[in-house]
């Protein structure tokens, strides 16, 4: 069922998210449905519901009726308005980019990232391939995954929730992209999930790219190239980034928590924030480099005070 309204409703980024992560529940039932996470007694909802949009204000009621301390993550400006008329606080969370491909070249100094890449790369050997994780050694992909985890500011543990853990086995419909040394062997990866709208495909996140501690860092544009031009050979009409979290917040229409827009402008603008907690500068800047357009996204929370809410996100993230 989740992943037939998937196929109909999923036409934002955490869509198959909200249809497939681990460890999510669902609140609703065939016409549609919110997964959410609770810590303590607040229920974090992830994203937008997977429903027909006449279904969301019944499906947000029923589901406050009964969670009473709500809050949402990660929404489309439609349901940051509805959120907003049932006396929601609503916050800017970020921006979203995405290109179109029809379009998309790797021309121009903006590019050089994808070209420079493509030549290290092919020099010695490398290739790109789209693989089931069935035809290869799960322990040398878990490696690739463990050493660049091991580079990251949230080691200790996969992020979750607003990240979707990463599952190192086939799915349905997720492309996996394998960067392969001369001698066949993965050095990196990248997984894209899908998006959908009426039945019909309308794109990809790049939800997940990592590659050994060793590796030359430009492996991710060598991985993303090489997808773009997969997906352009087979009319696929755009790939989609994902979050930049705290990235260009306005907060001007919506009533807003000031406390919470606060928080996100300390943890973007401080260095041990960014060191410690999560780097969120240099992601917008990674992500920014490919182009494209920005889309915002919100927040909402319908319970005060919004402090103990936003120390709950950091456990339902899976940071500490």
């Amino acid at each position: 069922m989740r992943h037939a309204l998937l196929e109909n409703h999923g036409a934002f980024v955490l869509a198959y998210s909200v249809a497939h992560q681990p460890g999510l529940r669902h609140f609703g039932d065939e016409r549609g449905f919110l997964a959410y996470r609770m810590v303590g007694r607040t229920a974090y909802v992830l994203a937008d519901p997977l429903a027909p949009q006449v279904h969301w204000p019944a499906l947000i009621d029923a589901f406050v009726g009964e969670k009473r301390d709500v809050t949402f993550w990660q929404v489309s400006r439609p349901m940051a308005e509805l959120l907003s008329t049932k006396g929601f606080r609503v916050n800017a969370l970020g921006v979203e980019n995405f290109i179109d491909l029809s379009g998309y070249d790797f021309s121009g100094p903006t590019r050089r990232s994808f070209r420079t890449a493509v030549n290290r790369f092919e020099r010695s050997g490398h290739t790109v391939a789209e693989l089931p994780l069935a035809e290869l050694d799960p322990r040398r992909v878990e490696a690739i995954s463990l050493g660049w985890r091991r580079t990251r500011t949230t080691k200790r543990r996969e992020l979750s929730f607003l990240v979707r853990p990463i599952q190192l086995r086939d799915e349905p419909a997720v492309r996996k992209f394998f960067i392969l040394d001369a001698a066949g062997q993965p050095i990196a990866f990248a997984f894209f999930d899908p998006l959908y709208e009426n039945g019909r495909l309308i794109g990809y996140l790049s939800a997940t790219r990592r590659w050994l501690p060793e590796a030359d860092p430009l492996a991710a544009y060598f991985l993303v190239r090489r997808a773009i031009e997969t997906f352009q050979a087979e009319g696929v009409a755009r790939l989609y980034f994902g979050l930049m979290p705290f990235h260009r917040i306005e907060d001007q229409e919506f009533e807003k928590d000031w406390l919470t827009r606060r928080a996100f402008r300390f943890i973007y603008t401080n260095p041990l924030a960014q060191r410690f907690v999560y780097p969120t500068q240099s992601l917008a800047r990674h992500k920014e480099s490919y182009g494209g357009e920005l889309r915002e996204t919100w927040c909402a929370m319908n319970t005060q005070p919004s402090l103990p809410r936003l120390l709950k996100l950091v456990r339902a993230c899976g940071i500490v």
